[in-house]
């Protein structure tokens, strides 16, 4: 049995370095959200509204065969908000108001890191 892995990008480890590091900086920025909010909403459901806040209409545009992606409108912080208000619940949109915006604006640090990769690969693999 001959087994052969054949990666059609080649650009494999920076692209998991700077994923690890998007996804590593999403959860601090969980933790020390969640630790600093006055009102505690359960963890998991704060997990869900950081990854509601996470949805957005973005500009998608490829550069080099990279893909960048500028976040314009944040649909996931509205889609909570009309979830939360519904029924005039103030208090239920104060809890997870902090981790619909804090989903919107990692997508900016994403941007950031995609911007980086890219210099990266142009020195490693010049």
């Amino acid at each position: 049995m001959d087994v052969n892995i054949h990666f059609d990008q080649d650009h494999f480890v920076s692209t998991i370095i700077i994923t690890l590091v998007n996804y590593i900086t999403l959860g601090i920025l969980l933790f020390r959200i969640y630790r600093t909010n006055d009102l505690k909403p359960e963890v998991w459901k704060s997990i869900i509204a950081m990854l509601i806040g996470l949805f957005v209409f973005s500009i998608n545009l490829n550069f080099n065969q990279y893909r960048i992606e500028i976040p314009i409108l944040p649909l996931g912080f509205w889609i909570l908000m009309w979830i939360c208000k519904r029924n005039d619940n103030q208090e239920r949109w104060e809890k997870y108001r902090r981790f619909a915006w804090a989903g919107f604006l990692i997508r900016f640090f994403f941007l950031f890191t995609s911007l980086l990769q890219m210099m990266i690969d142009s020195v490693i693999y010049s």
